[in-house]
């Protein structure tokens, strides 16, 4: 109970310090929007030029496009500051004040940054959902909505936990973010429909990087019902806790090689 209010303490401390610069976090989250909806009008374009992506329509592939922006968005509000570590407060010595407080660093990674930023990119997910929705014949049930909700909360809990574990790789080599972002840009994938891939691929989405796990298998359920809503729920569920719990084993591990450093 103590970490809780101390978690939205701290969040709150960064809410205001980011607000009084009202302008600026009024264009961080206008550029998110602007980035996100080139994306969109990119993909538009060329299905525009391709009627069908693999059987898929535009409207289907929008979906997923939209969907996949969820776990993203969410992951970004809360655990940004991993991209730091990954690659310069380590290097730079940064690190120092945190592992001098009473409190886990792993934690005050998580209560040091909130990014409202974030929120542009739930806008534009949820409204290509919508937009796409609508025009898709698809039977809207409990259970396929349930696993909707869980593949967005329990993605973002991977993609975190990826986050952590290879921005924890900076304790030991000082800096890791190249690979940090290699490893993110696997979700890039995810936001198509993973049978466009070959096989080879769409196993590393599933089994290995799981961002496919908790996208297209969700959205196959509720359009196609292609898999039981609860059962996936659960998989996708213990996928992210056995990977989150890797993680903070993993950085536990690593900040024990911290070294200060200043150059």
């Amino acid at each position: 109970m103590h970490y809780v209010k101390l978690y939205f303490t701290c969040i709150k401390r960064s809410i205001i310090s980011r607000l009084e610069y009202k302008k600026d976090t009024i264009i961080s989250i206008l550029s998110f929007l602007f980035s996100n909806a080139c994306s969109l009008c990119s993909i538009y374009f060329i299905l525009q030029a391709i009627p069908s992506l693999k059987g898929y329509s535009i409207a289907e592939v929008g979906f997923f496009y939209g969907f996949s922006m969820l776990p993203i968005a969410l992951d970004h509000l809360f655990s940004d500051e991993f991209w730091l570590v990954a690659y310069r407060r380590v290097q730079l010595g940064d690190m120092d004040m945190h592992f001098l407080r009473p409190v886990p660093v792993i934690f005050q990674m998580f209560a040091e940054t909130f990014q409202p930023d974030g929120f542009g990119e739930v806008i534009v997910g949820v409204t290509m959902m919508i937009v796409c929705g609508i025009n898709l014949e698809a039977t809207i049930t409990f259970g396929a909505v349930f696993v909707l909700i869980i593949g967005a909360i329990f993605g973002a809990v991977i993609i975190t936990s990826f986050k952590i574990i290879f921005s924890s790789l900076a304790f030991i080599f000082k800096r890791s973010g190249p690979l940090l972002q290699i490893i993110y840009n696997f979700t890039s994938y995810a936001k198509y429909p993973i049978s466009i891939y070959p096989k080879f691929i769409r196993i590393i989405l599933i089994f290995v990087l799981p961002f496919g796990l908790f996208v297209s298998l969700p959205i196959n359920t509720l359009l196609y019902g292609s898999y039981n809503p609860y059962l996936l729920s659960l998989w996708i569920a213990g996928v992210a806790i056995i990977f989150f719990a890797l993680s903070v084993f993993i950085w536990t591990r690593c900040e024990k090689r911290y070294e200060s450093t200043g150059s």
